[in-house]
């Protein structure tokens, strides 16, 4: 436990203040989840269209998207639901971009089902992402994981509405034997993929100087850090360093690697990260090697060393000199939340975050994610460097939902997956700490 978190505690202590501000600037408790049985007159037929992998609807799995609402083929079998959850405030109350969120598969009107559903992924029309919105030791309805395990759909030609381009399909991947990647070569290899699948791919883990120096380097590990680069990005040069990353089949953030190669000391570095656990395998001589500009990208949007790995520690009972006890939690496999704690103050009930680095933003939205039951809490700045956030409960039902659930929580920011939290021991904590503010 690090004590400097909880000087976020002394602030507001009369009612007053950031924590008064924050009940006072409380927007909402829930996110807004529109249920839809029909398309029809929504202003969303902007994304009607048959999507599949790669583009290609002779094949399943594939859905459908239409005045009728949609429908989704695989194994086999033909599903089109009832009613879909389509979650307006889930990427934030204040997000003005062209993605939109489904939940495609709802169990009933409490419980929106273990599948998300992003239309125009990542702000790229025609494009659909499907998460499995479940903890990563639960498995997945087979129905459910071909369109989790499909990777990106894309629109298919010919069937969006008059006037809306069909993405480019991407070309088939072919099985060829690869280029063994050796000290002197990785020149020539730039630009091309290790594993079997892509023509002139490159042979990083068996064969050549450099899978030898990796085996060296990375012992028993070496199997994890193939598995964690099974979806990768070709070879790349910045500068006098060679580097590549890539992570495990949908496990981006979780199950994911890098690798820089300095092929003129032969040495090569490895980052792997494991159940949102960030690892360094530096060279055993001259120390860590410089990062290239794009791994840099991603380790700024993964979880870091001090990374807690999922599923996460138990909620504890910290207790605080001159005031009631909080209830803790560290967050799991979080790119930027460090850790949270619910208490009590005059009265009323608040959530604090702690960062692992400073935000430049002055409010955010922070959103616990219970199996698509959404609570959406407005927090503050509650520090100069931005790493300590606080927000009201006042009106949510956060606390009943940590003490009624089990397994996991998943937890974003502005829409941003971010991790989860143990749910372990979170009754008697909160039983124990918010009496005096909550309904229990």
């Amino acid at each position: 436990m690090k004590l400097p978190f909880f000087t976020l505690f002394t602030i507001g202590r009369s009612g007053t203040g950031l924590a008064a501000c924050a009940i006072a600037t409380l927007a909402a408790a829930s996110a807004q989840a529109v249920p839809l049985t029909s398309f029809k007159d929504k202003g969303i037929d902007h994304i009607f269209g048959s999507y599949a992998p790669i583009g290609d609807c002779s094949k399943e799995p594939r859905v459908t998207l239409s005045e009728t609402g949609m429908t989704f083929r695989a194994n086999g079998r033909k599903l089109k639901p009832p009613r879909v959850e389509y979650a307006l405030t889930f990427m934030g109350q204040s997000y003005d971009g062209i993605t939109a969120v489904f939940f495609p598969f709802p169990a009933n009107s409490n419980d929106f089902g273990r599948v998300v559903m992003f239309v125009n992924d990542n702000e790229k029309r025609g494009v659909i992402r499907f998460d499995a919105d479940l903890p990563p030791s639960q498995r997945p309805d087979p129905f459910h994981a071909a369109f989790t395990g499909g990777g990106l759909f894309t629109l298919c030609n010919g069937s969006a509405p008059s006037g809306t381009p069909a993405p480019p399909r991407p070309e088939a991947a072919m099985a060829v034997q690869g280029i063994p990647a050796e000290w002197s070569n990785l020149a020539s290899l730039v630009g091309k993929y290790p594993g079997s699948y892509a023509q002139d791919n490159i042979d990083l883990f068996d064969k050549g100087t450099v899978a030898a120096a990796l085996k060296a380097q990375m012992g028993p590990k070496m199997a994890v850090l193939q598995t964690n680069l099974s979806v990768v990005t070709p070879l790349q040069r910045a500068g006098n360093y060679y580097y590549l990353s890539g992570n495990g089949p949908h496990q981006g953030g979780v199950e994911q690697a890098y690798l820089m190669i300095d092929p003129r000391r032969r040495l090569v570095q490895v980052g792997l990260w494991e159940r949102g656990k960030l690892t360094v395998y530096p060279p055993a001589t001259g120390g860590r090697l410089p990062v290239a500009p794009e791994i840099k990208k991603m380790l700024d949007n993964s979880p870091p060393e001090t990374a807690v790995p999922l599923p996460g520690t138990p909620w504890e009972v910290v207790p605080v000199q001159g005031r009631a006890p909080i209830a803790f939690v560290s967050a799991a496999a979080s790119p930027n939340i460090q850790a949270l704690s619910l208490y009590c103050e005059s009265g009323k009930s608040f959530m604090a975050m702690l960062l692992n680095k400073p935000s430049g933003d002055n409010a955010m939205t922070m959103t616990w994610n219970f199996s698509g039951r959404l609570v959406n809490i407005p927090v503050q700045r509650a520090n100069a460097v931005g790493t300590q956030w606080i927000g009201g409960l006042t009106g949510t039902q956060l606390v009943s939902l940590l003490m009624q659930q089990s397994g996991t929580v998943m937890l974003r920011i502005n829409g941003r997956l971010e991790g989860e939290a143990s749910l372990d021991n979170s009754t008697a904590v909160l039983r124990n700490t918010m009496r005096g503010c909550a309904r229990l």
